[in-house]
């Protein structure tokens, strides 16, 4: 009885660790949604288009690698193998997103199913980020996704004469 005791316990502990996708921010633009954190490479071409590898060397992170919506270049993502073991790509996680609005523009920008304003200044308010007014304006905000920091970084456009105005999203886990 004690073994059946203790097995049940170890599972309910275990199912307590497992991660949830709204543990983590999700960015929406028109009907689409990508998770960085959550979701992998698998799912994220499932909407983009990559010339990725076809495996992940273990504990590796490939950085700044393009994404297309349908031929144009729309994102960045960073591609995260934490297992000790070589995976196929398409079971690694995607750690970074790096979304650039005026290579899609004219849909919905969401965070968490908030929709964002064009000023990095109010959306950092709507979120109770930290403002940023440094060659250019940014706004940073975070929660802890299981034992990780999961960041959202709002930029301004530093090219623009209204630098306030919201020009890409990089969200990551690290």
């Amino acid at each position: 009885m004690k073994k059946l005791l203790c097995l049940l316990l170890m599972m309910l502990l275990l199912g307590g660790c497992v991660r949830e996708r709204e543990d983590y921010y999700i960015f929406s633009f028109g009907d689409y949604t990508i998770t960085p954190g959550y979701d992998d490479v698998a799912y994220a071409r499932l909407i983009f288009d990559a010339q990725l590898p076809e495996t992940i060397e273990p504990e590796t992170t490939l950085k700044e690698q393009e994404l297309y919506f349908w031929g144009k270049y729309l994102a960045d993502i960073d591609i995260t193998n934490d297992s000790s073991k070589q995976k196929p790509i398409d079971q690694a996680i995607v750690s970074r997103f790096v979304f650039y609005l005026s290579n899609y523009p004219d849909v919905p920008y969401k965070i968490n199913g908030i929709e964002l304003s064009n000023s990095v200044k109010e959306n950092c308010e709507m979120f109770s980020g930290e403002y940023i007014e440094r060659n250019g304006y940014a706004c940073a905000f975070g929660q802890e996704a299981g034992d990780k920091d999961n960041v959202v970084v709002l930029y301004g456009d530093l090219f623009a004469i209204d630098q306030d105005k919201l020009d890409h999203v990089e969200i990551y886990v690290e």
